[in-house]
């Protein structure tokens, strides 16, 4: 793993633990189900938000799952050794799964696209600085048209994952991994 792959996976960490107590637990995500779900107007016991939720938390328990761990919790330094083991190993399979996982929580419409409005609210849910989002968007939407298909976000978690190029588009995939910061 080089030192850039490092500092983007941890990033991603830094996004999916919602409540920024350094631990990634079930209630970072079934945050960003209920925050979806406020979002797009779900009422609090709607079957809507509790699927949103089912989502979110699906994620979670696949990486559990692929760590092996009995606790219900990951630290960043078994985040990093997931990704080592699982990640750079078995890229297509995760990288697939991310897609898809982020794939049917923001495509809303389920129109088969992510268009602005749904990728703004990625970047409402997990709580990160929107100042970039609309530049995020336009770097990830790779044909131009306005949408960003489930093809373009594989190819943006893929770079995202795996390049070692400090430029690839695909590392704005949850805005300036440099220097963004969550906002929780």
């Amino acid at each position: 793993m080089t030192d850039l792959q490092r500092n983007k996976v941890l990033h991603f960490f830094h996004v999916l633990d919602r409540d920024s107590n350094g631990i990634l637990e079930e209630e970072d995500f079934t945050l960003v189900g209920d925050s979806i779900s406020d979002l797009i107007g779900h009422a609090k016991n709607s079957s809507e938000r509790l699927s949103l939720k089912v989502k979110a938390y699906g994620l979670f328990l696949q990486v559990l799952q692929d760590i092996g761990k009995p606790e219900a919790t990951v630290t960043p330094e078994e985040w990093l050794l997931f990704y080592e083991n699982h990640v750079l190993v078995k890229s297509n399979n995760y990288i697939l799964q991310a897609s898809e996982y982020l794939f049917s929580l923001f495509d809303q419409d389920e129109d088969g696209f992510i268009d602005k409005t749904e990728y703004l609210d990625m970047f409402k849910a997990y709580d990160l600085y929107s100042a970039n989002a609309l530049k995020a968007f336009d770097l990830l939407d790779l044909n131009g048209d306005q949408k960003i298909s489930k093809q373009e976000l594989i190819k943006a978690f893929s770079e995202f994952f795996l390049s070692s190029d400090a430029g690839a588009t695909g590392n704005w995939i949850f805005g300036d991994w440099r220097n963004d910061r969550s906002m929780g």
